[in-house]
């Protein structure tokens, strides 16, 4: 099998990687907090293993992962890094530019963490801006939601992404450790997710959000997580991203 993983390959291979070829897959994760029982770098493993499996799939370079993203709701947690917006975004954006400079014109990012998304959204625009190049960006917990119902998996260290990691590298989650994550209730009536069922955003750290008795919706709890969920997760995702990768080389650049 021919090498996909950029790190891995020389200088001459890499140019022949891109001989005919004009998609990079762009994994970008995070470095943070996501319970007691899973590794801090859930997202940014994540991300890099199912980017490795798309390229595979549709022989494409992979890119190594950025394992950094903005995550300043996070940022209380020990182990947390979060870079500046603004700043991740001129990474971003030079981080691609890299490559477009050695002729890829199409970017299909693997993210792993929610706080990445808009900066993402910026980033695309602004390589499109400059260059024409297309980007496409996804993420497996809000695309499985919309693939499946009975996987409401937009939690954060809870059932559906605790299983997704233990499909990953089992070894390192440490269930014996795991806790029930409770809904943060900042007043009587008001949580953090929202008001009276609607989404409000309110710019207070995770950390010095008052826990409340409730437990939090559907998933957060970790308890069940298996890798075999997981597995069939991951599955369900890459083979969304292969057949993505292939619309977005049909596209006129």
């Amino acid at each position: 099998m021919k090498k996909v993983l950029i790190e891995e390959m020389s200088w001459s291979e890499f140019k022949e990687a891109m001989a005919g070829n004009d998609l990079i897959i762009m994994p970008v994760g995070s470095l943070e907090a996501h319970g007691r029982h899973n590794p801090l770098g859930v997202d940014l493993l994540v991300a890099a293993y199912c980017a490795k499996l798309i390229g595979e799939k549709v022989g494409a370079p992979v890119a190594p992962v950025m394992p950094f993203g903005w995550a300043a709701s996070l940022a209380g947690y020990p182990g947390t890094v979060s870079l500046d917006p603004e700043l991740y975004r001129k990474v971003l954006f030079s981080y691609a530019e890299s490559y477009i400079k050695h002729g890829a014109k199409r970017f299909l990012w693997i993210n792993g963490h929610g706080g990445n998304v808009p900066i993402l959204g910026n980033v695309a625009g602004d390589l499109y801006e400059k260059y024409g190049t297309i980007s496409s960006f996804t993420e497996w917990w809000t695309t499985l939601k919309q693939l499946k119902e009975d996987w409401p998996c937009d939690d954060h260290g809870g059932h559906f992404e605790t299983s997704v990691m233990m499909a990953v590298n089992p070894d390192i989650v440490d269930m014996a450790k795991a806790r029930v994550a409770p809904t943060s209730f900042l007043s009587e009536g008001l949580a953090a997710g929202g008001y009276r069922g609607v989404s409000v955003t309110l710019p207070i750290p995770s950390h010095k959000r008052q826990a409340g008795q409730k437990v939090a919706n559907r998933g957060r709890e970790p308890w069940g997580a298996n890798a075999e969920l997981g597995k069939a997760m991951i599955q369900t995702y890459v083979d969304y991203c292969v057949g993505l990768a292939a619309e977005l080389r049909k596209m006129k650049v």
